[in-house]
């Protein structure tokens, strides 16, 4: 499982997941021509399309990709179909098996309809957890101890309090619909992480209210504290592709 992460943040998101059978999408939050730039090369054939909601920094350059290709789009009951001219190949199950893979999709909890998403490839297992305000205790169980995680780091509390935006935008993005805080996103991985997690990243980074040296201070020091066997510590960007290869 090869895992390219294009772009993770508030201007566009989208995360290419190259499997032995299959090509998956996350999202498709910047145009085409942008993500093969990230890419350096033509995007490949994409079999599943993942659109984990219709935030528009997730869904900016979907027709851009429908114009050229035709994937199965998983997602959740939301108005999708209106920005995509009634695109009919949607999929609202929750899970796709398929030879030696398994999709997952789980509701997130965020100001509209969004899922978590688990991929597994024989013994490797991802688990994608962006754009929630929590994340239920039963997804932590059920989710623990796999091969690698991308999850939000959003926002370091005290620059969100500090910072310029209105107090509306602050109540909303601190609010159990809306992002997930650093700190949260500790304590969260101290209850996720386990003897086979090998690879994490840490994603949807705010420009404004966050810090990759931040985020990297902090979660370093709740590894330190916690038994793991973490290979790789990754902050993805909104400006660069982030990359990963599970099967070395």
């Amino acid at each position: 499982m090869k895992i390219s992460i294009l772009a993770s943040g508030s201007k566009g998101n989208s995360t290419l997941i190259e499997t032995k059978h299959k090509n998956i999408l996350i999202d498709v939050g910047l145009p085409l021509s942008n993500l093969e730039k990230r890419l350096e090369k033509s995007m490949p054939k994409i079999d599943v399309l993942i659109i984990t909601h219709t935030h528009t920094d997730h869904i900016k350059g979907i027709n851009s990709i429908l114009k050229k290709q035709n994937p199965i789009i998983y997602t959740i009951e939301s108005n999708l179909e209106e920005k995509i001219n009634n695109y009919p190949n949607i999929d609202y199950s929750k899970k796709l098996e398929e030879e030696n893979l398994t999709i997952e999709l789980f509701e997130l909890s965020h100001d509209v309809p969004c899922v978590g998403i688990s991929i597994k490839e024989n013994e490797k297992e991802l688990i994608y957890i962006t754009d929630t305000g929590y994340i239920k205790e039963k997804y932590l169980k059920k989710y623990q101890n796999k091969t690698a995680y991308i999850i939000e780091s959003n926002y370091e509390e005290e620059m969100l309090n500090n910072g310029k935006y209105p107090f509306h935008l602050k109540q909303r993005i601190r609010s159990d619909r809306g992002h997930i805080s650093n700190e949260d996103t500790c304590r969260y991985l101290k209850k996720l992480i386990g003897n086979n997690t090998k690879y994490l990243f840490l994603a949807h980074l705010s420009e404004e209210n966050n810090s990759p040296e931040i985020v990297r201070k902090r979660v370093e020091k709740t590894l330190k504290n916690i038994d793991n066997n973490i290979k790789e510590v990754t902050i993805c960007s909104q400006y660069e592709k982030k990359e990963l290869n599970l099967t070395r």
